[in-house]
């Protein structure tokens, strides 16, 4: 896998060192921003930092700023809540590509961190960080990074420190989608400390973000969801880019309301995933909170299966510890490869190998968790 690993990281780099070698200005060689969803979140940030907080949730507006900012055209929306403001709008203090850089290199730093608290040694983190997410995640200029470092420091936190972690989950509320599966995780294992702490910090946060920026943004960030969801149930991005079940189902030709149905029925998976590991083993209540969180909302792009990474290495972890099963080896290296092909594969196929990595994550760890239970000795590797 190492050798695998290092020609995985070798693609990755050389990918992005052409994106940026050859880019011109701040447009990559495919015509589109360098970063190009980061564009996003830099020039949003730059019109909060102008007094206009609210004015980012308008598309024309933002699509202006965009067109400024980089003289072509790139459709974006900006559907985050005015929290995500913290993060957006001091790097928008910054020129551009500094900002973009600075961002790639934090949260890069910030998911390498939590890899290695799971992991503990420096191979399996080079492994873990060789995975095609990485380029994916570093060329979108995505937050997925930062969103599977606030879930997985959350979740390492919450037995140990449970009001450290449910504060951390408190600011993972600027991702809001996340917490379909994240609230019943907390109250199915009765954690009253974390629930407090998370209301707490998500409190702060709002009421702070609208002293900062005005009760308008957030009068406006319900443009941003009706922007979002229009922009998932049209495939704005295209239904090969995501790794939901409710665009899997959009994917093969399923109207939007029946779309909707296969989701609940991913919800209510996530749900009996989340109960059956309740008093599992820590690795695996953590890899099948991560699978919950994939499998619970209908918003869930391929690079945030940096989430379905993270719960990999959670399980990877506790195999590694107490023996792996013939098959759970195979199946996280599938879910570790998928990300190479699951566009094209989506895209011509018809194959969508996000949502079944997820899908994979989720029964084995399901599969090890009535297995342990059964034999409380451990496994055999």
């Amino acid at each position: 896998m190492s050798a695998v690993a290092l020609i995985s990281a070798i693609v990755g780099m050389a990918m992005l060192a052409v994106l940026f070698v050859d880019r011109h200005g701040t447009v990559d060689p495919f015509g589109q921003p360098v970063g190009s969803d980061f564009t996003a979140f830099w020039n949003a940030g730059r019109i909060a930092n102008l007094g206009h907080a609210a004015s980012a949730y308008d598309p024309r507006i933002l699509n202006a700023a965009v067109k400024a900012t980089h003289r072509v055209d790139y459709a974006m929306a900006w559907i985050y809540p005015p929290t995500f403001l913290f993060v957006a709008s001091p790097l928008a203090r910054l020129p551009y590509l500094a900002a973009l850089l600075l961002w790639q290199m934090l949260s890069l730093a910030a998911v390498a961190a939590v890899l290695h608290a799971i992991l503990g040694d420096r191979r399996a983190l080079f492994v873990a960080l060789a995975s095609p997410i990485t380029p994916m995640v570093l060329a979108g200029g995505q937050n997925s990074f930062l969103s599977a470092a606030l879930l997985g420091s959350g979740l390492i936190l919450l037995d140990r420190r449970p009001s450290t972690g449910g504060s951390v989950f408190g600011a993972l509320t600027y991702k809001p989608q996340l917490g379909l599966a994240i609230a019943p995780l907390l109250l199915c294992r009765r954690n009253w400390r974390a629930i407090t702490a998370a209301i707490v910090v998500a409190g702060v946060l709002a009421i702070t973000s609208a002293m900062l920026w005005g009760k308008e943004s957030w009068a406006a960030f319900p443009n941003g969801l009706a922007n979002g969801r229009a922009w998932m149930e049209q495939g704005g991005a295209g239904f090969h880019k995501s790794a939901s079940l409710f665009s899997l189902a959009r994917l093969w030709g399923v109207a939007i309301p029946a779309a909707y149905g296969v989701q609940l029925l991913g919800l209510l998976f996530a749900l009996f995933v989340i109960w059956r590991t309740a008093r599992a083993t820590p690795g695996m209540l953590n890899a099948g909170a991560c699978a919950a969180v994939a499998l619970a909302t209908p918003y869930f792009m391929d690079y945030d299966t940096a989430t379905v990474g993270l719960g990999a290495s959670f399980f990877f972890a506790e195999g590694r510890q107490s023996g792996f099963l013939p098959y759970e080896r195979s199946g996280l290296a599938f879910i570790w490869v998928a990300l190479w092909f699951s566009r094209p594969a989506a895209e011509f196929l018809r194959l969508p190998l996000g949502p079944f990595a997820t899908l994979l994550l989720a029964c084995l760890v399901l599969i090890r968790t009535a297995r342990t239970a059964s034999q409380p000795s451990g496994l055999s590797s």
